[in-house]
């Protein structure tokens, strides 16, 4: 009798619990607020370090790592619209663009490293270019903020002897 009064109020506590109702309808998932842009004054740079110019034969490869420090106001975030990127600056003939190994885009050579990089925290911008012609041929950069526009211009540049 007592085992069938245990199993009776297990029923009836399951069935008040929802055990025997309808599944229930999960709230909506609602659009999350994307962080507004960084404005322009809010972004800058400061040139950290470089690898050493590159001395390469004709197809082979070189990895190229420029490391800028975010002195500005506003974090540098990887796949968003504030992400930093290393800019090519100028489309003078120093440089052959078929030299380009894998560039997200002709003109960035690379994206930011880390997943973020707070202010006064160094961005690491690393890319591969390769020997096509024999020469030096000189890359000039500049970190630039994807969706609000290029960073001031330190003269910043590396040069590559294909060999």
């Amino acid at each position: 009798m007592v085992f069938v009064g245990v199993i009776g109020i297990v029923v009836l506590l399951f069935g008040l619990c929802g055990g025997n109702s309808a599944p229930r309808a999960q709230p909506t998932p609602t659009a999350t607020q994307t962080a507004p842009l960084p404005k322009l004054a809010d972004l800058d740079s400061a040139w950290i370090s470089q690898t050493p110019p590159a001395q390469i034969a004709i197809d082979a490869e070189a990895t190229i790592t420029f490391r800028f420090r975010n002195t500005g106001r506003a974090a540098w975030t990887r796949g968003t619209g504030s992400e930093a990127s290393l800019a090519f600056v100028g489309g003078d003939a120093k440089f052959d663009p078929k030299m380009a190994v894998n560039w997200p885009l002709p003109t960035r050579p690379a994206v930011q490293g880390e997943d973020v990089v707070a202010p006064n925290e160094v961005a690491t911008f690393t890319f591969k270019v390769k020997g096509v012609a024999a020469g030096t041929y000189r890359i000039d950069v500049r970190p630039m903020v994807v969706a609000v526009g290029p960073l001031r211009d330190q003269g910043v540049y590396t040069e590559v002897v294909v060999r």
